[in-house]
């Protein structure tokens, strides 16, 4: 029975201990709004319905966004003249020219965004302003560990209707698709690994360029489905690099030996003309760029050995044959090992 009743007060004591700890985070986060200084704190929900045309070589992609602001204002007027309905178009745009509104652009797209429509509500005493638009945005590049690795899909977006002062972003909520669709939202061979929300505090031009402004970003941080980068580049070079090297240990002629390695000289530049399209046309050498480069001159170095070999037989130089031997059995195996690890600490894991 003192067991029984040692376990209720101790369970008791870490529930009222968890429900202590939420009230206060909850509190903290209330305080948190109440310590900014600013006249409208807008809450901000960003929603991904698509994102394509992923494109690592330029650097750029494009997404249609829904995106929905929440701050506190005179609701009174819109509820008189109004009550629960949704405005949008002619009306809406009267209206608002009465109050104030956040306004923002995309501070990197590569063009204006295409604003497809936009809608006014009131929800309790808070103005819900929705805007879906598709924009073209840039991007830093940087995947040195393609196929492998994970590219940051950035969205920055910047208020203008007024600095930190006026207004700031609340992050809420990123969301990549709603719930109901059945649909892939990032298209091409691509998964989402992770998304988050922040806002920063910017200096901007704009006020004589001193004062700072809020700046929404989003992150959505995508990754190559892994089996398909295996199946159709990995498994393909590896084998081409292994056969390479099997040449050397099986008991066939020279001139079957050249011919093989001639022909996975051959094969090389075919799959790479074959992967065009998957293989991104980078400013630095990615970890696909260096498989292609260690196989090439593993097979050249392949066909120069077994050229010069074919021509030392003739001389009947046994020591001279046996060194070749050792050159394409355990020296150029052995530098092969070596370069791969190399570039895999280059790419992948720096």
């Amino acid at each position: 029975m003192k067991k029984i009743l040692i376990h209720i007060v101790f369970f008791s004591l870490l529930a009222v201990n968890s429900v202590l700890a939420a009230s206060k985070s909850h509190s903290d986060s209330h305080s948190d709004d109440k310590d900014i200084k600013t006249e409208h704190l807008v809450e901000a929900t960003l929603l991904f319905d698509e994102i394509y045309d992923i494109d690592i070589s330029e650097g750029h992609f494009r997404v249609s966004v829904e995106i929905l602001m929440a701050w506190e204002g005179e609701t009174e007027k819109f509820l008189n003249k109004f009550g629960d309905t949704i405005i949008h178009g002619s009306k809406m745009e009267e209206f608002m020219e009465g109050i104030w509104y956040p306004e923002f652009f995309v501070s990197n797209a590569e063009n204006p965004r295409v604003t497809h429509y936009k809608t006014l509500d009131v929800i309790g005493k808070k103005y819900e302003l929705f805007e879906r638009f598709e924009a073209d945005l840039s991007i830093d590049g940087d995947m040195k560990g393609y196929p492998f690795g994970t590219l940051d899909l950035f969205m920055d977006v910047a208020a203008y209707s007024g600095n930190v002062n006026k207004m700031i972003f609340k992050p809420v909520e990123v969301l990549i698709g709603h719930h109901d669709a059945h649909h892939r939202v990032i298209k091409g061979n691509w998964v989402e690994t992770k998304k988050f929300l922040e806002q920063e505090k910017r200096t901007s031009l704009n006020h004589g360029g001193k004062e700072k402004f809020s700046y929404l970003i989003s992150h959505v941080n995508v990754a190559h489905n892994p089996s398909t980068a295996i199946g159709k580049i990995l498994f393909p070079l590896f084998t081409i690099i292994i056969i390479s090297l099997i040449v050397n240990y099986i008991n066939i002629t020279y001139s079957e030996r050249l011919r093989s390695q001639i022909t996975l000289l051959l094969i090389i530049p075919a799959l790479k003309f074959a992967l065009e399209k998957d293989i991104p046309t980078t400013s630095y050498v990615n970890f696909t760029d260096g498989l292609f480069i260690l196989a090439s001159a593993l097979v050249f170095s392949g066909v120069l050995i077994t050229a010069y070999a074919n021509n030392v037989r003739g001389t009947n130089n046994t020591v001279k044959i046996k060194k070749v031997e050792r050159l394409g059995k355990i020296i150029v195996p052995t530098l092969a090992g070596i370069f791969l690890i190399i570039l895999i600490f280059s790419t992948i894991i720096n």
